[in-house]
């Protein structure tokens, strides 16, 4: 889904946990030799008629599809791009029942499925693009309702994350309810709304999600970056941190970091479930680097936030599992389910039914 960025490997310390932990060495699954209850071997892959038959399943962990069939930016040239028709429908053809992408806004308002920021690796901003101007540049880039397309037809589950505007592309931070509006569209176009999951970094957004349609589930996510001081990611990342007052910001303090991220910060894991439980989501979901880090700072904190999780009524989601072994780790501290770059791998593990 949906990793915050290559910069978080930078990072080499947080509030409250030990200076000499390094995040970019720590392994982020914990031990990954432990077994994983698989079920029955010999049974079908599991599949959902929609979200609510997931959210109700009791079997984990489960694979989601992660931007397709695996993070893929082109150097992999033996499978597809990631977020692309082609990469959607391999995820599916594989076995997962559930696949993420990620959705960005053109300037003409069609929502394309893109990662990994809403700007391109040359930092112009897709919002300044009409489709027909991107697709002109990257040939690749499909429209939302054309991956929906493909979860229909697959019988399948998909995971939406709605992209948070950075900086550089949302100065006036103005775009949200309009990214929000268009994707709704679009899935009510496809009528895939008993089929979707919201997923996001920003609250915000979420809560704008939940007001357009109240019917599709969410889930809150959660980077490391978002637990550290402001001086801290200044240091570490050498972005200028800049905290904002934003209008409905939920309460919290949020921060635009150099023109890249705008995030809501959070003072502990307890504040980010406040968060999760304003927006009414049904999963939280945290990124690889906070539960590496976690671990290697207080062994078992990591599975003591999955059971906070369950408590408060949430699944857990790890993000993400690059080989079936991080998937075991993920699996081995209680996580419903794992962002997969190797789905069939991972598949593997999974319960079957």
């Amino acid at each position: 889904m949906k990793r915050i960025g290559s910069l978080l490997a930078l990072f080499t310390m947080v509030a409250g946990c030990a200076a000499n932990a390094d995040p970019a060495s720590t392994d982020s699954t914990g031990s990954t030799q432990q077994a994983v209850e698989s079920g029955d071997d010999h049974g079908a892959l599991i599949h959902y008629g929609d979200a609510e038959d997931f959210l109700e399943s009791k079997a984990r962990p489960i694979v989601f599809g992660h931007e397709g069939a695996g993070e893929n930016f082109g150097a992999d040239t033996s499978k597809p791009i990631n977020d692309t028709v082609a990469s959607v429908s391999l995820a599916y053809d594989q076995g997962a029942a559930i696949v993420e992408v990620d959705t960005e806004l053109t300037k003409d308002g069609y929502a394309v499925a893109y990662h990994d920021f809403d700007f391109l690796p040359d930092y112009s901003c897709i919002n300044s693009y009409t489709l027909a101007e991107l697709q002109a540049k990257l040939p690749y880039v499909p429209t939302l309702e054309q991956v929906l397309d493909v979860a229909r037809d697959r019988h399948g589950l998909m995971i939406i994350e709605l992209k948070t505007p950075s900086p550089l592309c949302d100065p006036g931070d103005s775009t949200e309810q309009a990214l929000v509006s268009r994707v709704v569209q679009a899935i009510d176009t496809e009528r895939m709304g008993e089929k979707v999951i919201f997923d996001g970094f920003s609250p915000a957004l979420l809560y704008i999600a939940k007001q357009l349609a109240p019917r599709i589930p969410r889930e809150l996510d959660m980077d490391l970056l978002q637990l550290m001081k402001p001086a801290q990611v200044q240091a570490n990342t050498g972005l200028t941190v800049t905290q904002i007052t934003k209008a409905d910001g939920l309460g919290l303090q949020w921060a635009d970091v150099g023109p890249i991220y705008r995030l809501p910060g959070y003072t502990s894991v307890s504040q980010f479930f406040w968060a999760a439980k304003a927006v009414d989501a049904a999963l939280v979901g945290v990124e690889q680097d906070f539960i590496g880090y976690s671990e290697q700072s207080q062994p078992g904190s990591v599975a003591q936030f999955v059971g906070a999780a369950h408590a408060l009524g949430f699944k857990a989601v790890a993000d993400p599992a690059k080989t079936a072994a991080e998937f075991a780790g993920f699996a081995a501290f209680g996580f419903d389910a794992a962002y997969c770059d190797d789905i069939p791998g991972s598949l593997a593990l999974q319960p079957k039914r």
